[in-house]
């Protein structure tokens, strides 16, 4: 029983590496650095908004 422990303990890292190099891939893929660019600006949509109404 404790061998399918470790097992699925290290199955868990590996998971997790692959998943978290699949997000890393995705988002510094070539086409989508507009897309992103806009995502990190949506804080700042806000506080635009707020000066123009006062």
């Amino acid at each position: 029983m404790s061998d399918y422990y470790v097992l699925l303990k290290e199955l868990w890292v590996v998971w997790f590496m692959i998943l978290f190099l699949g997000i890393v891939v995705w988002v510094y893929w070539p086409g989508r650095g507009k897309q992103m660019q806009e995502h990190g600006n949506i804080p700042f949509r806000d506080d635009e908004s707020r000066q123009q109404r006062k």
